[in-house]
């Protein structure tokens, strides 16, 4: 009987541990694999514009529909590996630094950034002092609020500190380091000012966008799970006459004449999910060409 009841206490007891450990496997998963990024807070209020692409998530949703990537996804990653401190990258776990799963641009009136997310601070510190080659970039310089590198050859600037690093080009080409640090501080340290707060914004993650635009007060957030890129408008420009689904890449600098609009939207002014894709990474590809010239 003693040894029933006994049996039983440990069968209750690795029950209770099997639904406590599945309970903290489905917490994980809820809000640690499908959690928000946290890299848009880095983009401060008065950035004139940002663009937000979960390029993870937006690839996973692609090859539903496909095995082959958009034309422009490896263009994209071999020009991320051209940048000074990512040179000759052969893996793209060594820097410490999430390459291809969210990216972020933006620009202010200080100049152009592009964020990425890191994953080990400590590999990254690593890498800059003892792997980059020495005749692409100096020496980390480490701040309070941010460590960075400056590229030898160019006025670009890499900083990073926890889980986001920074790529910047100043708008004023002189090399003005003080004036570097700066820009590069405001871009760490001003979380309760960042457009993250927007609550217009908010409402555009809440639609789980795989992609987020903001410019000049107007927003939109696209979902990328159907056949045709499903877009969803902030109040501003949904109370008045939709924007074209190409807006964003036309914001980003690519224009198009009269027969690419026809070949790329339908008549219903839709784009398919894996155009806009295809259409997505070219715009991000021409932008982050800036950093590697």
């Amino acid at each position: 009987m003693q040894k029933d009841k006994g049996f039983r206490r440990r069968v209750i007891t690795l029950i209770v541990v099997v639904l406590i450990t599945a309970a903290v496997v489905a917490v994980y998963l809820a809000y640690g694999v499908h959690s928000r990024s946290n890299l848009p807070l880095i983009v401060p209020k008065n950035a004139r514009w940002f663009y937000h692409f979960q390029s993870k998530s937006v690839d996973e949703a692609a090859r539903k529909s496909t095995d082959s990537r958009p034309l422009y996804y490896d263009s994209l990653y071999y020009t991320l590996i051209k940048l000074p401190v990512l040179h000759n990258v052969k893996d793209a776990g060594q820097p410490g630094i999430y390459l291809m799963t969210d990216i972020v641009l933006f620009a202010d009136e200080n100049g152009w950034y592009a964020a990425l997310t890191v994953t080990s601070e400590e590999k990254l510190n690593a890498f800059c002092r003892d792997i980059v080659p020495s005749d692409l970039i100096d020496k980390p310089v480490v701040k309070p609020e941010f460590t960075y590198v400056k590229s030898k050859t160019r006025n670009l600037y890499f900083a990073y500190k926890h889980k986001a690093c920074v790529f910047y080009i100043p708008s004023d080409t002189a090399i003005n380091i003080p004036g570097a640090e700066a820009a590069l501080k405001s871009v760490f340290t001003q979380k309760d000012s960042s457009i993250y707060s927007n609550q217009s914004l908010q409402k555009l993650y809440d639609k789980d966008c795989q992609v987020v635009f903001w410019g000049e007060g107007i927003g939109h957030g696209v979902a990328l799970s159907g056949e045709y890129a499903q877009y969803y408008y902030t109040d501003s420009v949904r109370n008045s006459k939709p924007l074209s689904p190409l807006y964003l890449f036309h914001k980003v600098g690519i224009n198009y004449s009269e027969t690419d609009v026809e070949r790329i939207l339908n008549k219903k002014n839709q784009i398919k999910s894996r155009e806009y894709l295809n259409q997505t990474f070219k715009a991000m590809y021409n932008y982050l060409k800036l950093f590697v010239k």
